[in-house]
């Protein structure tokens, strides 16, 4: 122990008599580390660590099982599931509530709520129970009970100011007084947009069977493996039951609860990951590359203190503890960083990137991690001065000048410098794969115009808006009013937007009444493809004729008229929306162009349009159930200009309607992008600092090669050599590391950028375009490193050199 404190002590006087050293190899560390580490906190809040439940690992999602992977399931399915299972201790149901929010008009102006529609045992599953009040019980979970409401704490102190009274009271929310029940704790957290639980009241024998996430607690000693056994076998008798209510190839299916939140993301992290464990290795190239320079002028020092008596494992111990020192100082402005930057990153990351994303913070894994990356980064770049210094030759050291340097240290520095340039070109080709993504993404023409078009939404949740003709009132009234603005050109209504996901119902056709066919639906007003600039291909568009009176109609996509009439001209041809719901049949009258719906990167998918006034009642209950109208505003002004008109106007047709989601369709266009935006900008940025420490380390071995050779380069010049000679032989030197270094990274690239295949829209992960000009690029990055210590050596002093001993 006395020895390791001797050792830091000197340690740190030699890391103080070289300041200027010492603050270039901590900064180069800090970078290194403080990105890693950052990410490291992200992986292990979202991966690593288990969700935020009691006993989380017995959460298990159960779904549809089919040939792509398992989806949700209806709620008739999920009461089936939960009579018939022994493998749960309780089986529990969630989805949107009421088109993912409500209305709360109590208090203050009124306000759209986000909420959820729970199973009554929905809490006992995730073992989470109110701070205040009770959970549902089985009698308010029932069809026909009671209106009642669990409060997030968010909304709770946000809305009514925390007020302990409120629990039995009664708050208005779509038109209905309902009960506050309980208040949930001030840590709990399902998702970060939820402010409201009400039950769920499946029904066993729903018209329509509306999509549900099935979650379950898994029985001490139940495997997952006997749970999915089981569910296999569960799914057999459902179908021998309801035989119309299975799909072809469909069964039930089971697995842990948390990959359904993780598996979007979590290639992707681990992709970040190894791209900053990249720019880590290149700091710490760099970061030896400058200890090798340093050593060079510790030579004497070293052969003095073997000529005392000092043995190579005493100065190979020395020289690590001074790196593993400098490394541990580097991590801690590292981890400093990485609070920072972890702060940054959550701040910068899109909506819905990450899960629970504000829940993300450093803990004793993260420090952990911290540390050991310090400790093994200092080794690793320890060990190079370390090796050298086993093969310092005494007698011929102590008779050199200091600063002499050999071959051998030159190829080691040499090397270094080589997988710099390597590790940088493979990020850099990620990083032009992904920035190309994005470029063509931005390229492609969604079917609309986003330009001058403001958008917001309104829920009819209410009493007041049961039926269709109620809700089409509405509309027609809120939009004839808001086109009457000024600056106003069309107003019209959709259930969802371009760019939004999506939103299925059943069709069927008169020739095959029996075989249902999926396809987005979308309820528009007229006007709606004029607001939008949607180009219309064959016949007619919506007008205000198309009523409850008049024939029913539809409007389908061109994906819709590929994919269902072949050949045939759809025009004239019948169809019926929505199987059970009271949906008349109707007769296609139009076809539009096709919609970007699921995303820039997505085909278009088969859509039809219905009028608002003709839909059935129970359909028009289905729509609103779980979407909220979007209404569209084409302007000749700043759309987000007119906000604050459209919302009187709104106020005055319904003082109870909040508006909310004011967007500019510019702003949903580029949300639609966000996630590719980010992750080109964060692996941009790994690469271009990888970059910089590669062209740091390129400049640094050429001055080190200039400064040896100071001789050699005194002599040509004395024996005629030209200025542009002298720039030839150091800029030959560097370059030839360089194409060294992009040999060895064109391999590694090849191969590892076919992981971000999935990430990738329009060009290829072995692109040879990117692959060139990335070369190009750390070529002449490479010749600028090389060309300024080129510079300084020719202007050597023959006779100051050829005296240099």
């Amino acid at each position: 122990m006395q020895t390791l404190i001797q050792d830091l002590r000197y340690g740190l006087r030699m890391l103080m008599k070289k300041p200027g050293f010492t603050f270039i190899a901590i900064l180069t560390l800090a970078l290194g580390i403080g990105a890693t580490t950052a990410i490291f906190t992200i992986i292990n809040s979202v991966l690593l660590r288990p969700l935020p439940y009691p006993d989380a690992e017995r959460l298990v999602y159960v779904g549809q099982k089919f040939r792509s992977g398992l989806a949700g399931s209806g709620e008739p399915k999920f009461l089936f599931w939960r009579e018939h299972n022994q493998s749960f201790e309780a089986l529990a149901a969630y989805s949107n509530f009421g088109g993912a929010g409500g209305n709360l008009s109590s208090g203050n102006e009124p306000e759209f709520v986000r909420g959820l529609r729970i199973s009554e045992d929905f809490f006992q599953v995730l073992g989470v129970y109110p701070a205040l009040g009770r959970p549902f019980t089985q009698a308010e979970d029932t069809p026909g009970s009671a209106p009642v409401a669990i409060l997030s704490d968010g909304l709770w102190q946000r809305r009514f100011g925390g007020d302990k009274d409120l629990l039995g009271k009664t708050v208005l929310l779509n038109d209905q007084s309902v009960t506050i029940v309980g208040i949930l704790p001030k840590h709990f957290q399902f998702s970060e947009s939820i402010d409201l639980y009400v039950p769920l009241k499946a029904r066993p024998n729903a018209n329509y069977d509306p999509n549900a996430t099935v979650v379950g607690r898994l029985k001490s000693g139940v495997t997952l493996e006997q749970a999915a056994s089981e569910f296999q076998s569960i799914a057999d008798e459902y179908r021998e039951a309801f035989p119309k209510q299975m799909q072809e190839g469909e069964s039930a299916g089971v697995r842990p609860y948390k990959e359904i939140f993780t598996e979007d993301v979590e290639k992707l992290l681990w992709i970040l990951f190894g791209a900053v464990g990249f720019l880590l290795l290149i700091a710490c190239a760099n970061v030896a590359n400058l200890q090798l320079t340093r050593a060079a002028g510790r030579q004497k020092e070293i052969a003095v203190r073997r000529a005392l008596g000092a043995g190579n494992g005493r100065i190979i111990r020395q020289l690590l503890t001074e790196g593993v020192l400098l490394a541990l100082i580097g991590g801690t402005a590292g981890l400093l960083l990485a609070v920072w930057g972890t702060e940054v990153l959550i701040a910068a990351l899109p909506q819905g990137y990450l899960p629970n994303a504000s829940q993300i913070k450093a803990d004793g894994w993260v420090l952990a991690f911290a540390i050991v990356a310090a400790i093994i980064t200092g080794l690793l770049f320890g060990l190079a001065p370390a090796w050298q210094a086993g093969k310092v030759d005494v007698n011929q050291t102590l008779k050199e000048s200091a600063g002499r340097g050999t071959a051998t240290r030159g190829r080691l520095r040499g090397a270094l410098v080589v997988a710099e340039v390597a590790l940088s070109l493979v990020l850099l080709v990620g990083a032009g794969l992904l920035i190309r993504t994005f470029a063509n993404l931005l390229n492609v023409e969604p079917g609309f115009d986003p330009r001058n078009v403001l958008t917001f939404q309104v829920a009819l949740n209410g009493a007041r808006y049961d039926t269709t003709s109620e809700a089409a009132a509405f509309y027609r009234d809120a939009t004839e009013r808001i086109k009457a603005l000024p600056g106003v050109e069309s107003a019209a209504v959709v259930n969802k937007l371009p760019l939004d996901w999506q939103f299925n119902m059943p069709v069927t056709f008169p020739e095959n009444p029996d075989k249902v066919q999926s396809v987005q639906l979308r309820m528009i007003s007229p006007e709606y493809f004029k607001v939008m600039k949607i180009a219309l291909q064959q016949g007619r568009e919506f007008n205000e004729a198309d009523n409850p009176g008049a024939a029913s109609v539809a409007i389908i996509n061109e994906a819709f008229a590929r994919r269902y009439f072949n050949e045939k001209n759809p025009l004239n041809q019948q169809l019926t929306v929505g199987r059970g719901l009271g949906d008349p049949m109707r007769q296609i009258v139009g076809v539009i162009a096709d919609v970007k719906q699921m995303g820039l990167d997505s085909d278009a998918l088969p859509m039809v349009f219905v009028p608002i006034p003709q839909m059935s009642d129970k359909l028009m209950a289905v729509v609103r159930a779980f979407t909220v109208a979007n209404f569209t505003v084409r302007t000749r002004v700043a759309p987000l200009s007119l906000s604050k008109a459209i919302k009187n106007e709104i106020a005055t047709l319904d003082a109870t309607m909040p508006v909310s989601q004011i967007l500019t369709m510019e702003e949903v266009a580029n949300r639609s992008v966000a996630s590719q935006r980010f992750n080109m900008l964060m692996l941009a940025l790994f690469a271009g600092l990888g970059l910089l420490l590669a062209a740091v380390g390129i400049y640094g071995v050429v001055s080190n090669v200039v400064a040896q050779r100071t001789n050699e380069i005194g002599l040509r010049i004395a024996l005629g050599a030209q200025s542009v000679d002298v720039v030839k032989l150091v800029v030959k030197y560097g370059l030839g590391l360089a194409i060294s270094g992009i040999g060895l990274g064109l391999i590694a690239s090849f191969g590892l950028t076919r992981l971000m295949k999935s990430f990738l829209f329009g060009v290829s992960a072995t692109d040879p375009l990117t692959f060139v000009l990335i070369s190009i690029l750390l070529i002449t990055i490479a010749l600028l490193a090389c060309y300024i210590p080129a510079r300084r050596a020719t202007k050597v002093d023959p006779m100051i050199a050829l005296r240099y001993e």
